[in-house]
């Protein structure tokens, strides 16, 4: 029986596969993701307009509009650019139109799409921004703090695109100098940029911490994402004086994952700050086992805060109890390469780097062969050699590097 089982069994998961979309279909998909409109540009092999429109929807009015752009067609037509061409009956050329949710053009335009054009159409359509609905609902719903962190995402989503559009290339030249270990003064805004861009997400972000801020705590990291924020004098100033209402709440929630990406948050945006006096300061449970402690939420900090100090014993008392219980974890041995690339970046790397640095290279070999035999992931001894090469230590990475090349047992 076991043929016609299986045979039954492979049909019925054919049968419940997903069907693909049909051109229609994701577009519609893509017109009810963005209840307040989108852009649409249709291109063809004589109108290249992604460019100029990813270019104009990066001037102040329309960033404020925060719209998103679907971009269809190109050299070729697929099924997409013509399924859009057929609905709107754009016979040839490049073509631009400000829709609705329903797909309803709002404007449009046959010539390339310019920042002016683009303005004046969406002011014309008479859009409403998702900022200005939620500030409009906290007119009615002041104390409603969903909608408040709504609207900080809102506000923090633009003044990260017009922080970029500002400071232009000196971000990537910036953050270039600090993944080569250069990292210097901090790039900042002008007063009068700074003052323009962040005033109205601080004044929301401060108005949260004087309130009921930790009830939406899981919502705030969300809302705040963007690196941008550390340009801003106001917001690191901000982060810098607020700091300790989030370390008080983790001196009573030490294991609370949410707190601790917010604490990492604004310590990186107020310009960094020791993890470990806080750690010092908090008592986990009786009985916490040494490897759940720090707690993982922070592991990534705490390996970072270690190293600027050179506690690099630190580092490798935190590891060493995690790694022994990975790996007397039967199930969690073995298991492939992503769980061994996780558990390289995240708990073996410090604590080979650590045992090395704390010239213990005999311990560090030895972790790396069983990082081997427990992860099963070929990848280890690549990175193990890798590491050595950075640490200046050839004998590890040339030994590390012949274990890459030794056929898998």
């Amino acid at each position: 029986m076991r043929g016609p089982v299986l045979m039954f069994l492979s049909v019925a998961l054919v049968a419940q596969a997903p069907k693909a979309l049909g051109p229609g279909e994701a577009f519609a998909r893509q017109l009810k993701q963005n209840r307040l409109g989108m852009w649409l540009v249709l291109e063809d092999e004589g109108a290249t307009w992604g460019t100029p429109a990813r270019a104009a929807l990066q001037e102040d009015a329309l960033v404020a509009l925060n719209l998103p752009l679907l971009l269809v067609g190109g050299n070729k037509p697929d099924a997409l650019s013509t399924y859009v061409r057929e609905r709107y009956g754009w016979v040839r050329g490049g073509h631009w139109a400000l829709v609705d949710a329903d797909g309803r053009v709002l404007a449009e335009g046959a010539t390339p799409p310019e920042a002016a054009k683009l303005a004046a159409a969406a002011e014309r359509a008479g859009l409403k921004t998702r900022a200005q609905e939620l500030a409009e609902f906290l007119t009615r719903n002041g104390d409603h703090l969903e909608a408040q962190a709504a609207l900080l995402r809102e506000r923090t989503l633009v003044a990260c695109r017009r922080t970029q559009k500002a400071l232009g290339p000196e971000i990537a030249k910036k953050n270039a100098e600090e993944a080569a270990g250069k990292p210097g003064e901090p790039l900042l805004l002008s007063a009068e940029q700074d003052s323009k861009i962040w005033s109205e997400t601080a004044q929301l972000l401060d108005h949260l911490f004087q309130g009921a801020w930790i009830e939406v705590s899981s919502d705030l990291p969300w809302a705040l994402a963007g690196d941008e924020a550390t340009h801003s004098p106001t917001m690191r100033a901000l982060w810098a004086q607020r700091l300790p209402l989030v370390e008080d709440a983790l001196r009573r929630q030490p294991n609370a994952w949410d707190l601790w990406r917010i604490w990492i948050l604004g310590a990186d945006i107020s310009g960094g700050r020791a993890l470990s006096p806080l750690l010092a300061s908090l008592d986990p449970l009786p009985g916490t086992a040494p490897e759940d402690w720090p707690p993982a939420a922070v592991l990534e900090a705490f390996v970072r805060d270690a190293k600027k100090r050179g506690d690099w014993r630190a580092i490798r008392e935190a590891m060493e109890p995690r790694w022994d219980e990975w790996r007397r974890d039967a199930r969690r041995a073995a298991m492939g390469q992503g769980p061994g690339e996780r558990i390289w970046s995240r708990i073996l790397q410090p604590l080979v780097e650590s045992l090395i640095s704390l010239g213990d290279a005999g311990t560090a070999d030895q972790v790396v062969l069983q990082a081997l035999e427990t992860l099963r992931w070929e990848g280890v001894a690549a990175q193990a050699r890798d590491l050595a090469q950075r640490l200046n230590r050839s004998d590890l990475a040339l030994r590390w590097g012949a274990l890459s090349q030794a056929p898998a047992r």
